[in-house]
């Protein structure tokens, strides 16, 4: 057996021995890294797997022994929806967009607010940087 096929054999038993004794919440984080790496990158499964394998044991060594708090990220996902809302706005569809989201209309004024004043500064910086 060649060197290559029995590094094959050996990470193809690794990822089966981690799939089945690995800690429930590395191995769901593998399956989700492969799966992204499927859906964004395109590679095939295999490689999906083994990336997916490699992120799980680098995040087990990185986080080793502590407890892991992950976020809803519900300020983010506001961002988004947000955003999106804004890339649809026209100035006067206020009442469509409230229909469409299940919004009320001020809460439509809100958001364009928002984003404008979120861009506004984005563009412009802090006037007075810190010193």
């Amino acid at each position: 057996m060649s060197a290559a096929t029995e590094l094959q054999a050996d990470l193809q038993h690794s990822l089966v021995n981690f799939r089945s004794k690995g800690p429930e919440l590395l191995v769901d984080l593998a399956d989700h890294a492969a799966r992204a790496v499927l859906d964004i990158a395109r590679l095939d499964q295999e490689t999906a797997d083994r990336i997916g394998y490699d992120i799980a044991r680098r995040m087990m060594s990185h986080w080793a022994g502590q407890i892991v708090y992950f976020p809803k990220g519900a300020a983010f996902v506001v961002s988004e929806r947000y955003r999106v809302i804004f890339s649809e706005f026209t100035g006067s569809n206020h009442a469509a967009l409230a229909r469409k989201y299940n919004l009320s209309i001020p809460q439509i004024y809100k958001i364009v607010k928002a984003v404008l004043e979120e861009e506004r500064a984005r563009r412009q910086g802090d006037f007075f940087p810190d010193q």
